[in-house]
């Protein structure tokens, strides 16, 4: 792939790298095990007219309650929305749905917060930068983030959109102009140069008295991607990478690829349908599913949907029925899915939780996860403590550093 197509590309999508990314040669083993792509449905979904649909039972949608759509041989509903029908049929086999979930917020900051950190409190790390603090910390592009809930915490350096222009400098760090071949110094002065500069990060390692400052060090060290495996990225991006959330993920998916990267962030907005609810949702729904589709079909191209995780969540859902300009408002009561290949360790084809005439949570057993009026109502901590777990991160420092507040569910168990 040419430099300016990749910058095309970049733009496309809005990445770019921080002004100190450097030269670098130490980077971590090429990264084999899951990866997991975080889709924020910025705004606050609405789960009736996706995965949890009711009809117009009681008012609460617009379309009939018989035309609710199913797939053959999976528990799997779908609400009768352009786009839904084609994403379920394809992608049941792979899904997890999680319905009835209590956000316990209907703020969009803070459903936010718990949609991807499982706390709705501030101050907790994102868990596609947990999970990459601890199986990835010295690759390169550990946590690539598109926006949406990024939050770090400081425990890993994420690649994040800032300024494009600077690509190409990083990338052919020794050219007087990336697009000339001429540079700035002989091969044997460059070599003579990264030579010095890898015996300077370990004198300032060795110096450093503090672990913390240490792990700083080589945070930063390992940040900073250099020529070589920049283009092993390079040659893994689509020459037309899309402008929605496909888009985003193609810089990932080639990290993902070129064994650089552990996980990633990527968003669209436009679900806050306080009016005009049935044709704004509708068509975001559509966009949404498509790129989730569009992601998977990228993945399966470079040989990675084998390992991939995909959590799509949102703030929270809108309200059962319509206001007075025919939108939704908010409602703390929501859901999330989980996609992945079958027989990865995820259960898949399956629903867990609901929701009863009037969307209010049903509480499942907390061995069985069957529906249970005895049971507890699914939270947004137990989902997280479950990924946890499934990512080999529950016990981890960083996970211990910041805890959940409910007790773990067998959500994922197979």
């Amino acid at each position: 792939m040419h430099r300016r197509t990749f910058l095309k590309a970049c733009a496309a999508v809005g990445l770019s790298f921080s002004s100190t990314t450097l030269l670098t040669r130490e980077v971590q083993a090429a990264y084999e095990g899951y990866v997991y792509i975080f889709v924020n449905a910025r705004g606050g979904w609405c789960a009736t007219s996706i995965m949890d649909p009711k009809g117009d039972v009681e008012g609460i949608d617009s379309y009939a309650t018989d035309s609710i759509g199913t797939v053959a041989g999976s528990p799997l509903l779908y609400a009768p929305m352009p786009g839904m029908k084609e994403y379920f049929d394809k992608h049941a086999r792979h899904m997890l749905v999680l319905n009835g979930i209590d956000y316990e917020t209907n703020g969009h900051e803070s459903g936010q917060r718990g949609a991807f950190t499982g706390k709705i409190q501030a101050g907790n790390p994102a868990l596609p930068a947990l999970i990459a603090a601890k199986t990835g910390p010295a690759l390169p592009l550990a946590f690539i983030t598109n926006g949406g809930q990024d939050n770090t915490e400081g425990i890993i350096a994420a690649t994040r959109a800032s300024n494009v222009d600077i690509i190409p400098k990083i990338a052919y760090s020794n050219r007087l102009d990336p697009d000339n071949e001429a540079g700035f110094h002989s091969a044997s002065a460059l070599e003579k140069i990264r030579a010095a500069s890898d015996e300077r990060l370990l004198l300032l390692k060795s110096r450093a008295k503090l672990s913390k400052m240490r792990n700083n060090i080589g945070m930063l060290a390992t940040s900073r991607l250099g020529e070589a495996e920049l283009k092993d990225v390079l040659q893994y991006i689509p020459d037309d990478p899309g402008n929605g959330i496909d888009g985003q993920a193609s810089v990932a998916l080639a990290a993902f690829r070129a064994g650089l990267g552990v996980s990633a962030t990527v968003q669209m907005g436009g679900f806050d349908t306080h009016s005009n609810h049935d044709a704004r949702a509708g068509t975001q729904n559509q966009i949404l599913v498509e790129g989730i589709d569009a992601i998977w079909t990228q993945a399966e191209q470079l040989g990675v949907a084998d390992k991939l995780v995909m959590i799509v969540g949102s703030d929270f859902s809108r309200t059962p029925r319509y206001n007075a300009t025919n939108g939704k408002d908010h409602w703390p009561i929501g859901s999330m899915m989980i996609l992945t290949e079958p027989g990865k360790g995820i259960p898949v084809n399956k629903v867990i939780g609901g929701t009863d005439e009037g969307t209010r949570p049903l509480t499942i057993n907390p061995k069985t996860l069957a529906l249970d009026q005895a049971g507890v109502r699914l939270k947004l901590p137990h989902i997280h403590g479950a990924l946890r777990e499934f990512a080999g991160i529950k016990k981890d420092s960083f996970s211990l550093q910041f805890p959940l507040d409910e007790n773990a569910l067998p959500i994922l168990d197979e």
